[in-house]
C-alpha cells in the first residue's frame, strides 16, 4: 500500500535536529503592572532616603524633602528642592520603567523594540504632535475651571495649595541658569520618565488585556493623571495624556509623545520666565479665564487635527 503520509526531512544519524525557533512568550499584564508599580515604589523610597542623607550632610532643611517650599523661596532652596526632583523622577520614572521593561523583554535591543523607542520620529510627526497639544490649551485651561468647581475634600486642597507653591517657588528663575535647570527638570525629565512608565509600560500592557485601544489608553491617562496628586487639575491632565497615549498609539514611536510632552511643559516654564522678564502679559501661575466657546473652538480643532494626522499618515504610507 502507498504511504500517503506527509514526507517528514530525514535527520542523518548522529546530527543534532535544526533548533525550532520560538517566538519569546509574552509576560503576564498583571505581573508587568505589579512589578512597574512596585519598582517605582522602591526606587521612590530609594531616592527620598538617598536625598535626606545629602540633605543631613549639607545640613539643609527637612521641609524640601516633604515637598514644602515657598512661592518666594530663596534661591538655594529652589536648588535643594530641583535636587529632589531629579533623584526622585530619576528613580520612580526613568529608572523603574526602564528595569520593568528590561526585565519582562530582556537584551538592549528588544526593550528598545518594545518601548517602540529604537528608531527616530519623522519631522512631520513631531511637529503635528506638538501642534495638537499647543490646539489644546485653551480646552485644557477650560477644563482645569470645571475640575475646581468639583467639591474635593479638604485634605486635597491642602496638598494641591502644597504643590501649587512649590511650583511657584521652582519656577521663579532669576537668571539664564535657572530657567535651562527647570527646562530639564520640569519638561524634559517628566517627558522621558513619565512617558516611559505611563505610555511605554502601563498603555501597552492594558492594550494587551483591553480590545478596545482608546478605553485602554483613556485608562493609562487616568492613572497618569492620578499619580500627579493634584486633583484640582486632574481633569485636563487626564486630558493630556490622553492625547499622548494616542500619538504613541497612532505613530508607534516612543519620541513623538516625548516631543509633544516636552513641548508642553517647556511652554509654561518659557512663559512664567518670560512673564517675569516684562516680556509677556500673561501670568501663567493665575488662574485663566476661558469662555465655553473657545474651549469648544478648542475641541474641534483638536478633532479636525487628529482626522488630518490619522489621514495624512495614511497617504504617505500608500506607495
Amino acid at each position: 500500500m502507498e504511504d500517503t503520509s506527509q514526507d517528514k526531512q530525514e535527520v542523518p544519524f548522529g546530527a543534532m535536529p535544526a533548533p525550532v525557533s520560538r517566538r519569546p512568550e509574552e509576560p503576564r499584564v498583571r505581573m508587568v503592572l505589579l512589578v512597574q508599580l512596585g519598582l517605582s515604589l522602591l526606587f521612590s523610597l530609594a531616592g527620598a532616603l538617598v536625598f535626606k542623607a545629602i540633605a543631613q550632610l549639607a545640613g539643609w532643611d527637612d521641609a524640601v524633602l516633604n515637598g514644602i517650599l515657598a512661592p518666594d523661596a530663596a534661591p538655594g532652596e529652589r536648588w535643594q528642592m530641583r535636587l529632589l526632583l531629579v533623584i526622585s523622577h530619576l528613580g520612580t520614572f526613568v529608572l523603574a520603567g526602564w528595569v520593568t521593561a528590561g526585565i519582562f523583554y530582556p537584551s538592549f535591543a528588544r526593550t528598545l523594540a518594545y518601548l517602540q523607542a529604537g528608531v527616530a520620529p519623522r519631522a512631520r510627526e513631531v511637529f503635528n504632535g506638538i501642534l495638537l497639544m499647543l490646539l489644546a490649551i485653551p480646552l485644557v485651561l477650560f477644563l482645569y475651571g470645571v475640575n475646581k468647581a468639583i467639591p474635593l475634600p479638604d485634605s486635597f486642597h491642602l496638598l494641591e495649595e502644597q504643590t501649587n507653591n512649590a511650583i511657584k517657588g521652582l519656577l521663579q528663575m532669576d537668571n539664564s541658569l535657572e530657567l535651562l535647570a527647570n527646562l530639564s527638570l520640569i519638561a524634559l525629565l517628566p517627558a522621558l520618565g513619565e512617558e516611559l512608565v505611563f505610555r511605554g509600560v502601563v498603555q501597552q500592557q492594558l492594550m494587551r488585556r483591553i480590545r478596545q485601544p482608546w478605553l485602554a489608553l483613556t485608562l493609562a491617562a487616568a492613572l497618569f493623571s492620578f499619580v500627579h496628586f493634584q486633583f484640582e487639575g486632574f481633569l485636563p491632565r487626564m486630558l493630556l495624556g490622553v492625547l499622548l497615549g494616542w500619538l504613541y498609539w497612532h505613530t508607534r514611536n516612543f519620541w513623538v509623545p516625548v516631543a509633544a510632552h516636552f513641548a508642553n511643559n517647556a511652554a509654561q516654564v518659557l512663559g512664567q520666565y518670560l512673564y517675569s522678564r516684562d516680556m509677556s502679559t500673561v501670568d501663567l501661575e493665575q488662574d485663566v479665564d476661558v469662555p465655553w466657546y473657545a474651549a469648544l473652538l478648542s475641541l474641534v480643532l483638536v478633532a479636525a487635527m487628529i482626522r488630518w494626522i490619522k489621514r495624512s499618515d495614511d497617504a504617505g504610507s500608500v506607495p
